[in-house]
């Protein structure tokens, strides 16, 4: 078996191509089931967020790379050809490094964003859920999960509060100055919603409507702010001529250069728009509005670029700790190399096992052959506990003293079937 990864991000599509790849996370389940359901696919997880769309495919088939770039290609429409270079194939160990870089914020458009351990962790969830994620998958995501926490436990990388809600934030300030006195509206009640309406809070914002497509949900979050209330997504066009700043974090409907004109009638004050969708959800006309700014995602890392350099100061530390995890996880995986001939052996061990059963007298019946039975399965259980945990012991440290799984298969005749006689 054979690991696969083939992505799309930031470091090789622009936005407007990484929207054609974004998947909404309700449907993240049924495609990674479809892919799932290919009989070249053994495992599968979908890792989707707003800069990166990640298949992971564990396959044995020899064009399993091949076909992976083909399943993320063909799960969206207008999703880019095959054999465009936005698509990234990683096998084996380097696409499984890949994994533990990504967990770490390595990978993150900003240094060390911690937004992205919570998205894997709902990949690997949802995976697990629908059934996708074998033993390969779910131990790796887990060993990145694990890399990731120690990252940002006992590293800097994530110092200085540097996320898209913190960028956003700094830019309400630099245009309005003050932020006391200006209203906010925030459209979704997503992770990205809530940390943007956070770092606005900290810059002072204290007057927040929330809208939301599930109300229950949206006032979940404006209780958590300061005067925030919270409205159904039939009410943005009625919010937005009082807003000063304006979320875009959800909502399937797109705000359009309409809407935002006819809040403007007769307005002195400008008016800033931050995107924070893929795909986007602020049509780009709308920057064409005077008093009207409008950001996105791409434009936001830029402004926090400069503000990285202590996070990429904390990069060594960073890379020991992965190389440290990853060589738990890659440990592991040598074992499973010992997992077949221990398969076999016990095989063996059970055939020899039910025929010694058959020449028990018929008398024996009952409790006592009950008893036998268990007697007999303990027994054969502890005989073969040692060798195989010494090949186990031996796969993993990578020990020329112990047995391998060719010593066991020799040692036990495991390559011949043993006789029925």
């Amino acid at each position: 078996m054979e690991l696969y990864l083939v992505g799309i991000d930031h470091h090789v599509a622009p936005l407007e191509v990484r929207e054609c790849l974004a998947v909404p996370k309700e449907r993240v389940g049924e495609l990674v089931r479809s892919v799932h359901a290919c009989a070249w696919a053994d495992e599968a997880m979908l890792l989707a967020t707003c800069n990166r769309t990640e298949l992971y495919v564990v396959s044995d088939a020899p064009d399993g790379g091949e076909m992976t770039v083909e399943a993320l290609a063909g799960l969206l429409p207008g999703a880019p050809d095959p054999d465009s270079p936005v698509y990234r194939l990683r096998e084996g160990e380097t696409a499984a490094r890949h994994a533990f870089r990504v967990a770490a914020g390595l990978e993150s458009a900003i240094l060390g964003e911690t937004e992205i351990q919570g998205q894997l962790r709902e990949a690997h969830e949802i995976a697990l859920g629908a059934g996708t994620a074998g033993r390969l998958l779910d131990r790796l995501a887990r060993g990145a999960l694990k890399a990731g926490k120690r990252v940002r436990t006992d590293t800097r990388t994530a110092a200085g509060g540097i996320s898209h809600g913190s960028a956003a934030a700094t830019v309400s300030q630099r245009i309005f100055g003050r932020l006391d006195d200006r209203e906010v509206l925030v459209i979704g009640a997503g992770e990205m919603a809530a940390q943007t309406a956070r770092a606005l809070v900290g810059q002072g914002c204290t007057c927040f409507t929330v809208a939301n497509r599930t109300l229950e949900r949206g006032q979940a979050l404006a209780d958590e702010l300061p005067e925030g209330r919270a409205v159904g997504l039939d009410e943005v066009d009625a919010a937005l001529p009082k807003a000063h700043v304006v979320v875009v974090a959800g909502g399937a409907r797109p705000l359009g250069r309409d809407s935002v004109a006819q809040a403007l009638h007769r307005r002195r004050e400008p008016l800033l728009i931050v995107d924070l969708c893929v795909p986007r959800l602020a049509e780009e006309a709308i920057a064409d509005l005077p008093g009207v700014f409008l950001y996105h995602l791409d434009t936001l890392e830029e402004l926090v670029a400069g503000a990285l350099a202590q996070r990429h100061e904390a990069v060594p530390e960073v890379e020991a700790i992965l190389a440290e995890e990853y060589g738990g996880f890659r440990a592991w995986q040598r074992t499973l190399g010992a997992l077949p001939a221990i398969h076999s052996l016990n095989e063996w061990a059970e055939i020899i096992r039910q025929k010694e059963l058959s020449y028990l007298p018929p008398e024996v019946n009952g409790e006592v052959r009950e008893a036998v039975e268990k007697l007999t399965r303990r027994l054969v259980k502890k005989i073969l506990a040692r060798p195989a945990s010494r090949v186990v012991r031996g796969m993993e440290k990578e020990d020329p003293s112990l047995p391998t799984p060719g010593h066991l298969r020799s040692l036990f005749g495991l390559e011949e079937k043993e006789s029925s006689e």
